[in-house]
């Protein structure tokens, strides 16, 4: 799984959007960890004061130093693809381009707005506290609104599939007081309809994560912004049930592991790409209703019975 990360665009960001940020980057054990994925980790960069002005902190996705050189170009070249993207996007509920810095060593690292804490790191200190209820239906809506804004944005205005929508790539601040989505590493065209636009981007290919992937996008067969609607019911489930979807089949917890994560998703193949189920024990409230029909009619199984990003948000400000 990649690991995660108030937004006005920058006055300035066409001036320096292509070129290098002069911000130092210190030794990796001086900067405080805030997430990890597949390939890369996610630090807090500390800036120094400027003109006497304290300055916000920023999160700094690198690539791990433990992936071997040719996997590290690969993950590199997805920094810089992602970087390309971010810096076009402006949005309340997308995470905000700071920029690229050159670290010491010659890579890349991108800079991203500062967020603190990933939805994926809510529910795992829910879960290590024990505490297996939902989340409060509110709250459960607020993402649901927020991400729902930003998939509106992605599919209608910057014709783009996130294309690994999951609780570690939604980051929270402060008590839900805005969601925001971020990693945009294996992003995908649209065209205007909607479809994987393979005139801009001829090898364009899903890659995402299994276990949060609609069926068509497991099976090879057309994709569209509806996986994105697929993947976002999931992150309601996830808010739900308090487990990644499917992980219920074979009772295991929701560490982080990317040789486990192998072995899971092989071993889920035959469920993969369906509606989990919701745990027998749960006795949902009245006040859950409505996120949980939205939690079914985004995980049907073809996208023409998915609802778009339009007609979520606009049943969400109903």
């Amino acid at each position: 799984m990649e690991t995660p990360r108030r937004v006005l665009r920058n006055r300035n960001l066409d001036n320096v959007a292509s070129q290098f940020t002069p911000v130092k980057i210190p030794a990796t054990p001086l900067l405080k960890q805030l997430g990890y994925g597949t390939g890369v980790n996610v630090y807090q960069l500390d800036r120094s004061p400027r003109n006497g002005k304290m300055m916000s902190p920023w999160a700094l996705k690198r690539v791990s130093k433990k992936i071997t050189q040719n996997n590290g170009e690969i993950y590199e070249t997805r920094i810089k693809e992602e970087a390309e993207v971010l810096r076009n996007l402006v949005h309340p509920n997308i995470v905000g381009f700071r920029g690229v810095i050159k670290s010491a060593d010659g890579k890349e690292n991108l800079a991203i707005e500062y967020c603190n804490v990933s939805l994926y790191d809510m529910i795992e200190e829910k879960t290590e506290a024990d505490d297996w209820t939902p989340f409060p239906a509110s709250k459960i809506r607020k993402m649901c609104l927020d991400i729902s804004k930003a998939l509106d944005y992605l599919h209608n205005e910057a014709k783009i599939l996130h294309g690994d929508i999951k609780s570690p790539n939604v980051l929270v601040k402060d008590d839900f007081e805005i969601c925001k989505l971020c990693d945009f590493g294996v992003s995908l065209p649209l065209n205007k309809d909607g479809e994987l636009d393979l005139m801009k981007n001829p090898k364009a290919k899903f890659v995402g994560t299994d276990l949060w992937a609609a069926p068509e996008a497991l099976e090879d067969n057309i994709i569209t912004d509806k996986c994105d609607i697929f993947s976002f019911g999931l992150v309601i489930y996830e808010m739900i049930a308090l487990i990644p979807p499917h992980t219920w089949a074979l009772n295991v917890g929701n560490k982080e592991n990317d040789e486990d994560e192998t072995i899971m998703e092989a071993s889920f193949e035959p469920i993969i790409g369906t509606r989990p189920p919701l745990p027998e024990s749960f006795e949902l409230s009245d006040e859950y209703c409505p996120v949980v029909e939205i939690f079914y009619i985004c995980t049907n199984e073809l996208a023409e019975d998915r609802p778009t990003a339009k007609t979520l948000l606009k049943a969400l400000n109903g």
